[in-house]
């Protein structure tokens, strides 16, 4: 079982440099599923981005269509990860602010588009909530937000083969690092709460939809 007490920020620090193995474990399929996210905007150019929990910036090296007037900002609370992030994206004009997304003091009403990938299923039922309100005062009227996260499989044999997997299959190759993540996924059984959520703060749903019974995106726009 996960500890109630774990620090995801020293968590994440602790596995920043190894993070690639999530990429080589799930056969590329995570960025496959990145990429297919950041497409949806056909064009990135003159706007203003929001990466949240963006990690090592993976969702920032999809973006193709972009110009010098593409404003991008990520956050993240990982030392380590915003570090990796800064090398990895040292070609794109990128402000890092390196905070939880919580305590961020963002400017309202000032991005265009809103990403997050694989950071919500860490949140808790309450902050749930909040996380659904900042985005909605952090977009511009006609903003988009872009939400991607892993679930429990609904097929319950997939559901013990990704058990195995993670907690056993993975441990044995790169240590136990990786396992603590299965708690997280194993509760975390859909997105649907969020998409309610964001629908009563002003969002209309664009697109919700699960993907090989083991991701949900939610595709959404702030309603001018």
């Amino acid at each position: 079982m996960i500890s109630k007490n774990i620090d995801l920020a020293d968590y994440f620090n602790s596995i920043s440099g190894d993070y690639n193995v999530n990429v080589f474990a799930s056969f590329f399929v995570t960025n496959y599923i990145r990429r297919q996210l950041v497409n949806k905007i056909k064009s990135y150019e003159d706007k203003t981005v929001l990466d949240l929990m963006s990690g090592r910036g993976e969702n920032i090296k999809h973006i193709k269509k972009y110009n010098n007037r593409t404003s991008i900002t990520t956050v993240d609370f990982s030392k380590c990860m915003n570090q990796i992030a800064k090398e990895n994206l040292k070609n794109r004009n990128v402000l890092q602010v390196e905070k939880n997304f919580f305590n961020s003091n963002l400017p309202l009403e000032s991005y265009d588009i809103i990403l997050c990938s694989f950071g919500i299923k860490t949140l808790k039922c309450n902050e749930t909530v909040i996380f659904s309100e900042k985005i909605s005062s952090l977009l511009k009227p006609n903003g988009e937000v872009l939400l991607l996260e892993m679930v429990k499989p609904k097929n319950a044999y997939f559901s013990k083969f990704l058990h195995w997997y993670l907690e056993k299959f993975l441990s044995t190759f790169y240590g136990n690092k990786f396992k603590i993540l299965f708690p997280f996924i194993e509760k975390h059984k859909d997105m649907n709460f969020l998409k309610k959520e964001l629908t009563k703060r002003n969002l209309s749903i664009i697109e919700y939809k699960r993907v090989f019974d083991l991701f949900e995106i939610i595709h959404a726009r702030k309603i001018a």
